[in-house]
């Protein structure tokens, strides 16, 4: 939680005025927080000039203007990066996945307690993989094999999602597994009851992908993780969720068994300006 150094500190307010969730108040020298009411965003301790709010008493670091990096080193990581689906099956060590993992905390959020689980035991993904299968396979049977369900699919306006599935679907059963060996996989866990959990998830999610690809190491985000393992009896218990945790996103990890050489130019995202 926030802690506050009085020999620090100069009463100059500023944590109080930033602080929007106004759970905190300046009286006598003295800052006085109501933790029943702080939403621990940490943002008065980043703003204090004298780094006298600590987390648990760690103290903060001044930025360093200089290491961050240019706009154009941006530009080139955001155009390499690319959802990776073929790994090598090296490991990756778990300092380097706490260190991915961890940046995490450093997105915008709304539910402050996610929570992160790491499989990285190859047996246990190999568990997932095998739950995702068999829910493949019943998705195959259930769409493909009869007209009625295509008709309907039609009647929807879904044909074509409905027509690129089935390739991809087939190829995979043929195959027998769903993923190309990650090293791990990642899942953000919470409360979905709280607002905007699940776009507090992909916020971490997109922290982890970017200081992956800097440390050469190719991402996927899993949509099958919170779709198929979050709603399996035995895939919840697999990964300890309580009953009011959800897994509100999922990220493959792994060693690149492919390398993109080019960077796609000519791509827009459409603009409407109003």
């Amino acid at each position: 939680m926030v802690a506050f150094d009085k020999a620090r500190c100069t009463g100059c307010g500023v944590c109080v005025e930033i602080c929007h969730e106004h759970c905190m108040a300046l009286a006598d020298g003295i800052v006085r927080i109501n933790y029943q009411v702080c939403s621990t965003c940490t943002q008065c301790i980043a703003v204090c000039p004298e780094r006298a709010l600590t987390w648990d008493h760690v103290a903060p670091i001044p930025f360093d203007e200089a290491s961050l990096p240019s706009p154009e080193q941006l530009d080139e990581l955001f155009k390499q990066r690319r959802s990776i689906r073929f790994y090598t099956r090296v490991k990756i060590e778990r300092p380097l996945l706490e260190g991915i993992v961890g940046c995490g905390i450093y997105a915008p959020t709304h539910n402050f307690d996610l929570r992160a689980i790491v499989v990285d035991d190859d047996r246990v993904i190999e568990e997932f993989d095998q739950m995702v299968l068999q829910f493949v396979s019943r998705i195959y049977t259930a769409l493909y094999k009869f007209n009625v369900v295509s008709s309907l699919a039609r009647m929807l306006r879904l044909s074509g999602e409905y027509v690129r599935a089935k390739p991809k679907i087939e190829a995979t059963m043929r195959r027998g597994y769903t993923l190309h060996h990650p090293a791990a996989i990642v899942f953000i866990v919470g409360d979905k009851r709280t607002p905007l959990s699940e776009a507090s998830a992909q916020y971490a999610l997109c922290n982890m992908i970017f200081y992956a690809q800097t440390k050469g190491i190719g991402s996927c985000p899993w949509g099958n993780g919170p779709l198929i393992i979050g709603r399996d009896r035995s895939g919840r218990e697999r990964l300890g969720l309580q009953k009011h945790e959800s897994i509100l996103g999922a990220l493959l990890l792994g060693h690149p068994a492919v390398r993109f050489a080019n960077k796609v130019e000519g791509k827009r995202l459409r603009i409407q300006w109003i």
